[in-house]
């Protein structure tokens, strides 16, 4: 796999963690009796901003790998976890079906 791609895969799936976090946080502070007010201000936006952060990395590996980006990104941004791994799995596969047909091509040395 490419370097860029693969870094900018991890980022995004970082952002994605990131965002998982600040909603686990987010739930547990609005269930308490007196809820902090800035502290839940402070985690939507930390998940704003995350999830943000990784619908923007999730378009540049669209950009990157030639899909069309306006059919992919609404896929991700509507489904986020779920979008996010159909799109991996079917880059994961086409980087191993053109490895399978790179090494199908190059004979066999002994």
């Amino acid at each position: 796999m490419n370097a860029s791609l693969k870094s900018t895969i991890e980022s995004g799936l970082v952002a994605l963690l990131a965002a998982a976090c600040c909603i686990w946080f987010l739930i547990s502070a609005a269930q308490e009796p007196e809820p902090q007010v800035p502290l839940i201000v402070l985690l939507s936006f930390g998940l704003a901003g995350s999830l943000a952060a990784h619908w923007a990395f999730m378009g540049i590996v669209v950009k990157r790998t030639g899909r069309p980006l306006l059919l992919w990104l609404p896929f991700v941004v509507i489904l986020v976890p779920v979008g996010t791994a159909v799109l991996l799995a079917l880059i994961a596969s086409a980087e191993k079906d053109a490895a399978l047909q790179a090494s199908a091509q190059q004979p066999e040395r002994f």
